[in-house]
């Protein structure tokens, strides 16, 4: 009967219009309600002003309010100011929703992209699940609706390796037509290629490709290798790339290729003079950053190679090499930051996606008890103690801001109860999606009361850090 609860989502259009609804109420609504945070919407928002307004759409240069104003802005490649400045354009204007609506934009659509991966490599069920479970992922979802470049990198990153498996899954199945496109969507990588590097420089060049390289040369083909068109596809993205680098170039001179090509990439990459953290900072951080799914990823990992997913490990395969190839060229690099690692989220949402696709349709009983059951119970646990904190912190410290918090603690204790009881009578389908929901609706009371509460507090960066040295004393 809970399989039959579920229909409704089983056409493939229809769990399109759901994934896009979706993104439209968490990441669109309200998007602008906030100011611009220091410091990275800032920036960007004025570099693409400056843009507008002094006419040069080459080389990005600084804005009145610097102390170097019409200097060249040699941190980043154009793409994403070009976006900003598009989007000023169609919303009348820079404001907070015109500079973050592309990063919202990106955001949506890397979350479509990874329903098509998940429908090619599994099922459009495995898809729509991996859709949702990236959308509420937080991390994502924080970088989905700021001004800030990494999500739209993370899209065009996704498309790219989106392309690729069109590419490397072409069947001799359909029409002569579906082959064609098949066969070119290879060209669709390097182009994928081409946009993400004019959006964060070469990392968006060597990310996919490195991913789909370790691929083949794991799998040990090597014809697929030689029909990567290599040569040609390398000059469609250098052509891509150099329409815009050549022409910048030519007006800034030797420093700026000084700066945009070595400074800004191998000294970055390899001296770590800006954000500087060792080389476990990834394994400290992603597993908090990932909340409230890293908790199923390890038993999704041992999924993708057990029995049961026996006839589908190369593609569990293509999703590990994408997630480990970019989680270990961060790691290896001086500068880290929490955002760096956002183009390996999609690998980890499909990969969960398959494990909770399977565990609610299939019944894989033999996962459940250390890989479903230990999870679900620390994530019930979690919000379970998080409402309660939150709302004994409020009370005790500013009880007047108590009743903003009713809403989220209810929302939190009541769904951790709703969800034991509905594991004791093992409707997995119903804890799924209100699992969703508790994600996406504490992500969104986060991001549309809380945040723009702390405004109205007369010193939000003192009372939170109080607050959070309140929570280290109560928890374990």
């Amino acid at each position: 009967m809970e399989r039959g609860c579920f229909k409704f989502y089983q056409q493939k259009w229809t769990q399109i219009v759901l994934l896009l609804g979706f993104c439209f109420v968490l990441y669109f609504l309200n998007l602008g309600q906030w100011e611009l945070r220091k410091p990275d919407e800032i920036r960007y928002a004025q570099v693409a002003q400056e843009m507008v307004e002094g006419g040069d759409w080459i080389v990005p240069r600084l804005w009145p309010s610097h102390p170097f104003h019409g200097e060249p802005y040699m941190e980043k490649p154009p793409l994403f100011f070009w976006l900003i400045a598009l989007s000023s354009y169609l919303w009348k204007g820079f404001n907070p929703f015109s500079a973050r609506f592309p990063s919202a934009f990106f955001g949506t659509l890397t979350v479509l992209f990874t329903f098509f991966i998940g429908k090619n490599l599994y099922n459009s069920r495995t898809g729509f699940v991996s859709g949702l479970i990236l959308a509420t992922s937080f991390f994502f979802a924080r970088f989905s609706t700021r001004a800030n470049i990494d999500a739209t990198l993370t899209f065009f990153i996704t498309a790219s390796l989106f392309c690729f498996l069109q590419w490397y899954q072409g069947r001799r199945e359909g029409s002569d037509g579906q082959k064609d496109i098949r066969r070119l969507s290879i060209y669709g990588f390097y182009v994928g290629m081409g946009l993400a590097t004019l959006t964060k420089g070469p990392v968006g060049f060597f990310l996919p490709l490195l991913a789909s390289l370790v691929y083949l040369l794991i799998q040990k083909d090597w014809k697929k290798i030689k029909r990567m068109r290599i040569l040609s596809g390398m000059l469609l993205c250098l052509a891509i790339v150099l329409s815009w680098y050549l022409p910048a170039i030519l007006k800034g001179g030797q420093t700026y290729l000084n700066e945009t090509l070595f400074h800004q990439t191998i000294d970055y990459y390899s001296k770590g003079w800006d954000h500087p953290k060792p080389i476990y900072f990834y394994l400290r951080n992603f597993p908090v950053d990932f909340l409230p799914w890293i908790l199923f990823l390890p038993g999704a990992m041992v999924y993708g190679y057990s029995k049961e997913a026996f006839g589908k490990r190369k593609e569990f395969l293509f999703l590990l090499t994408w997630f480990i190839v970019i989680f270990l060229f961060f790691s290896f690099s001086k500068t880290k930051r929490d955002l760096y690692l956002l183009p390996l989220y999609p690998a980890a949402s499909l990969m969960i996606g398959k494990f909770w696709g399977d565990f609610i349709f299939e019944r894989i009983e033999h996962f459940r008890k250390e890989w479903i059951s230990l999870p679900l119970y620390g994530f019930m646990g979690l919000s379970l103690a998080a409402g309660l904190i939150i709302f004994w912190e409020v009370s005790k410290k500013f009880p007047s801001y108590l009743l903003y918090t009713l809403p989220i603690t209810c929302f939190l204790v009541g769904g951790s109860i709703v969800l034991f009881f509905l594991y004791r009578f093992k409707k997995y389908g119903i804890i799924f999606f209100l699992s969703i929901l508790m994600a996406a609706g504490g992500f969104f009371y986060i991001e549309n009361i809380l945040f723009p509460l702390e405004k109205r507090l007369k010193s939000p960066r003192s009372i939170s850090h109080e607050m959070k040295n309140e929570i280290s004393l109560v928890s374990p």
